[in-house]
């Protein structure tokens, strides 16, 4: 570990960072041991030590199994009180983010379209659509399948294609949907894989409408755009439970609610704790982070939801981006606001693409990446908000997607 100075800062603030050096040698203070750092902020002395855009310097290793590793900066956002997890507010703490862009990974696997809460044996099924998504979900067609092999209680049906579990379902032809059927959503190759027919009419099981409206539900037919490209749920995220596991391959993701289904880089990952340094982790403390909710599927849920994580995405309004919901998903973090240059957040669209927004791969300091945020896109089931490659804020980036995270965390 080690501090080092912000890439975009001009001559003056390297000297101030290497006065700040100086006080730390003169106090005797190593700021390359992270438990001594976490006494600094402890103290209420960060700022002494401290400003924004100073970077602590950490060592990552992606892929235990490989001697490769990266040095991946946190930069130092905010200097506000971070709440923890049991609602107790620490009034000194250090907000910090990684400078880089990190692995790509699934906001979301892929979700079943169905799933029975009582076996369902072999034989014929249908479901119609009901409403018109683009040019190939048509309000009131019929599609029908048969099974051969009994689908267990809490199985999974997804509507993928024959070489996918993802549909698509507004993009792809209703000829190459498939239906695909596991036994849970911890299964990775399917058990069959069906082929689909448009009727009039069926004398087969009706397994529902499959709607974009359709509420959160244990069990039954799926929200459409959840079954097309994912759920935006952070608490239920696949990236949120890779950034905070230490597990390895295979390992790090349990499924969350009855129609998730794994992510693809399940098998090919470790969780991202894995390689971080055993004394970094030790002064990352966990905190409350708010997010909310979208307004299709999981407004019975709640307008919000909290979790208490130690890693964690930022949201539009930590990145000093106009929020969809304001004031709740936390305050803007100092940082961002003084590296934009605005004096307002930062306008969605393209429109208000800012250069100092672009972040980089971590292994490839000049290719630009979509950074994913954990803001849900609150007008549909599947979008979470990103920031593109030209630094401008999007809600495109479905969550099936598997976009690089710029994750933050908290020493207190």
């Amino acid at each position: 570990m080690g501090v080092s100075i912000w890439e975009g800062k001009k001559a003056e603030r390297v000297a101030s960072a290497l006065e700040i050096i100086a006080i730390a040698n003169a106090k005797n203070i190593d700021l390359n041991n992270a438990h001594e750092i976490q006494e600094i902020v402890k103290a209420g002395k960060a700022r002494d030590f401290f400003q924004l855009g100073d970077q602590i310097d950490i060592v990552w290793q992606p892929d235990n199994s490989s001697e490769n590793t990266y040095h991946i900066p946190f930069d130092v956002v905010s200097f506000a009180p971070a709440v923890d997890g049991l609602g107790v507010t620490h009034p000194n703490a250090m907000w910090l983010q990684s400078h880089y862009a990190l692995t790509g990974i699934q906001f979301s696997g892929n979700n079943a379209f169905y799933v029975p809460a009582a076996a369902l044996p072999a034989g014929t099924y249908y479901f119609s659509i009901g409403n018109n998504w683009g040019n190939n979900c048509v309000a009131g067609k019929i599609y029908e399948f048969t099974t051969t092999q009994e689908i267990p209680a809490g199985g999974q049906l997804l509507l993928g294609t024959a070489s996918s579990n993802t549909s698509g379902l507004p993009d792809t032809a209703p000829a190459n949907w498939r239906v695909r059927t596991f036994a849970n959503g911890l299964q990775d190759t399917p058990t069959e894989i069906l082929e689909l027919t448009e009727v009039e009419s069926s004398s087969g099981t009706d397994l529902g409408v499959l709607s974009s409206s359709t509420k959160y539900a244990e069990s039954g037919i799926n929200n459409m755009q959840r079954a097309a490209y994912g759920y935006n749920r952070y608490a239920h995220s696949a990236i949120r439970q890779w950034l905070n596991s230490a597990a390895g391959k295979g390992a790090w993701w349990e499924q969350k609610n009855p129609f998730d289904h794994r992510p693809d880089q399940l098998a090919t990952v470790q969780g991202f704790m894995a390689g971080l340094p055993q004394e970094f982790l030790e002064v990352i403390r966990p905190v409350k982070i708010t997010t909310a909710l979208n307004t299709i599927s999981d407004s019975e849920i709640g307008a919000s939801e909290d979790v208490a994580d130690k890693f964690f995405l930022p949201s539009l309004e930590q990145e000093y981006i106009a929020p969809q919901a304001s004031g709740v998903e936390g305050a803007y973090w100092e940082y961002w606001k003084e590296r934009l240059g605005l004096n307002s957040p930062q306008i969605q669209g393209g429109n208000g693409a800012n250069p100092a927004h672009i972040r980089y791969a971590y292994e490839n300091h000049t290719s630009a990446q979509y950074v994913r945020l954990r803001s849900a896109y609150r007008g549909n089931a599947s979008g979470a908000w990103g920031v593109g490659t030209s630094g401008y804020a999007v809600n495109g980036g479905i969550a099936t997607y598997a976009f690089g995270p710029a994750p933050a965390c908290v020493i207190y």
